[in-house]
């Protein structure tokens, strides 16, 4: 049996440049709108609402993106976890099975055994109330 096979996404890549562009632009016209602040000549209350709007539209235009991006990248998460499972599984001694149930086992003990110290911190009292319950539920 062949593994799966993978291959790198060069549209992945493209995605994320995009976005870092697109973010850069916004950067760079940020700045472009400071510089011309700095002139004196436009009113900076002007400059200040355009600042303002593009950083808005900015904020949308990531947080869409981002959410897509984000489900697509869970989705890519899934599909290559499948991927690994089944690559693992290929080499899977099938005793592998028994010593997990051995693993589980022993798990079960320990909990077993805290719950038991716990219940032994309760108190005489509750002990012997215990006690005389499972006395009852035997006797039924």
């Amino acid at each position: 049996m062949s593994g799966p096979s993978w291959r790198p996404q060069v549209q992945k890549l493209h995605i994320y440049e995009g976005i870092f562009n697109l973010n850069r632009a916004f950067h760079a016209t940020l700045l472009s709108l400071e510089r011309l602040e700095d002139l004196g000549f436009f009113r900076s209350e002007y400059l200040n609402a355009c600042k303002i709007e593009l950083e808005h539209t900015r904020a949308a235009a990531n947080d869409e993106l981002i959410e897509t991006l984000r489900d697509y990248e869970q989705e890519e998460g899934v599909r290559f976890w499948k991927m690994q499972k089944e690559w693992n599984a290929q080499f899977k001694d099938p005793d592998d099975v028994f010593f997990e149930a051995n693993t589980r086992k022993r798990e079960i003990r320990e909990k077993m055994r805290e719950l038991r110290s716990s219940l032994d911190r309760l108190g005489p009292k509750r002990r012997k109330a215990r006690r005389n319950r499972k006395i009852k539920r035997v006797h039924k």
